[in-house]
């Protein structure tokens, strides 16, 4: 008598119920909400917290620099920032442990708008920054998420299979075509793409140690 062979099931694998996600990434997915709906209630407000750089300087309004990610305009942005806050956050900061992906964000935020600021402010003919939203931090996030398994697989929701350097790369043309595309301003591109430098040392120094195990 043969026993029938057991059943096989493919199981996707997906981030975790809001219980279980981490500190950090809790925090930035509130901070994002508040954020969005305080803008809803209190718009003018909002220009406290964007990046602007005559604001940083001469004017030394310094607290821009960090703020300007709540300031999310569009139900679209908000949720696909949630989205990609909730899908990569919590493995990077899984990865690095929460005070390490703490300081990841902080100076990813940073770097974006210094660096930003610094073009405009140097290079007039480069354009000016409008710094607001998550979109330099989620590139910073995607390309360290890249970097700590660039052959690893990525499969979004079941649709079109790659590696996970092949996404970051697909996300990286996006960003930089869109944006040449709406602002035009080199600027604007440099404040985008400001984190990656961060999210490049953060990795090195995992990999010396400094971290956890990447899951597959």
């Amino acid at each position: 008598m043969s026993w029938p062979p057991p059943e096989r099931r493919v199981v996707f694998a997906g981030p975790p119920g809001w219980s279980r996600v981490p500190t950090v990434t809790r925090t930035l997915l509130v901070l994002t909400v508040v954020g969005y709906l305080a803008g809803l209630v209190v718009p003018g407000r909002m220009y406290l917290l964007t990046v602007f750089p005559e604001k940083v300087w001469p004017a030394l309004e310094l607290w821009r620099l960090v703020t300007y990610p709540m300031a999310v305009i569009g139900i679209f942005n908000v949720l696909f920032g949630l989205l990609i806050l909730w899908m990569f956050g919590w493995e990077l900061e899984s990865v690095f442990g929460s005070r390490r992906f703490g300081i990841f964000v902080f100076s990813s935020v940073v770097a974006s708008a210094v660096l930003g600021c610094a073009v405009a402010l140097l290079l007039p003919a480069a354009g000016t920054v409008a710094g607001a939203g998550l979109s330099g931090l989620l590139t910073a996030m995607i390309v360290a998420w890249a970097l700590l398994g660039p052959s690893l697989p990525a499969n979004l929701f079941g649709v079109l299979p790659m590696t996970r350097k092949v996404f970051a790369i697909l996300a990286l043309v996006l960003v930089v075509f869109g944006e040449l595309e709406t602002s035009r301003s080199l600027a604007q591109l440099v404040f985008l793409l400001g984190g990656l430098p961060v999210a490049w040392l953060f990795v090195e120094g995992t990999r010396g140690g400094g971290g956890g195990n990447v899951r597959r």
